[in-house]
């Protein structure tokens, strides 16, 4: 028998004006979010969603923090689990650390004794390390390439973690990917910037088509991938983009 699922309740509301309000409170930026604890970050993340979710969500609302998924939202005839990610993981930012003497107050700026599990398997990671010599890396200078690559690869990831046991597969799961880290120089678009967001949503729209031919939407009905003025949905329907207040 597994084991029992321990949550706690981190939102109640009634409706999407009462959560709403709540939100309001995590609206931390990107760069002060990232000192946060594991925890808190995900705790942020999941802000985030839900604040461009509120109205197409059922009421009165429950969210509860858990594990494995990390969050369960429950409400009459609604019941969805939410797993976060930061898309480079933290063995790819103890590198970064090593390689540029960079830390931030909370990276681990070497590996602790006996540390040597890194998941070789990150694009960007693999990259790093084949122009210093190490294992072969991106074989393109292609930023979009590297950023799709690495986005397939935290989904794929995902996947193999929401089939192991004892993970709380729900009627509906969402997958909620931070994207906080300059993959490739990839700008962001910002509040106004049609062109820009029209640039990305071509860049999306090539990640929904090789999610949908990976069969991924199976296990993670939506894809939401953050950036600081939008969140990008991916469904088995398509590709949709919501502005943050």
């Amino acid at each position: 028998m597994g084991k029992p699922i321990t949550t706690e309740l981190s939102w109640r509301a009634d409706t999407p004006t009462a959560l709403q309000a709540q939100l309001g409170l995590e609206g931390l930026p990107a760069g002060q979010a990232a000192l946060l604890d594991k925890k808190s970050r995900e705790r942020w993340l999941m802000a985030a969603w839900l604040a461009v979710s509120a109205e197409q969500l059922a009421y009165p609302l429950r969210v509860h923090s858990s594990e494995r998924p990390d969050f369960l939202l429950s409400a009459p005839g609604l019941a969805v689990g939410v797993e976060c990610m930061e898309v480079v993981p933290e063995e790819l930012k103890r590198l970064q650390t090593q390689l540029r003497d960079i830390n931030s107050g909370w990276l681990r700026p070497v590996l602790a004794p006996g540390e040597h599990d890194w998941d070789w398997s990150n694009p960007l990671l693999q990259r790093l390390l084949a122009a210093k010599g190490g294992r072969p890396g991106f074989n393109g200078e292609d930023p979009v390439a590297l950023w799709l690559a690495v986005m397939r690869w935290a989904v794929a990831k995902k996947r193999d973690v929401i089939g192991r046991e004892g993970f709380a597969r729900q009627p509906r799961n969402v997958l909620l990917l931070h994207d906080n880290w300059p993959l490739p120089a990839l700008p962001c678009a910002g509040p106004g910037d049609d062109a820009e967001q029209q640039r990305w949503q071509g860049v999306l729209d090539q990640l929904y088509a090789q999610l949908l031919a990976d069969g991924a939407f199976v296990d993670w009905q939506q894809v939401a991938i953050v950036h600081p003025a939008r969140v990008w949905k991916i469904q088995r329907d398509g590709v949709r983009c919501r502005q943050r207040d």
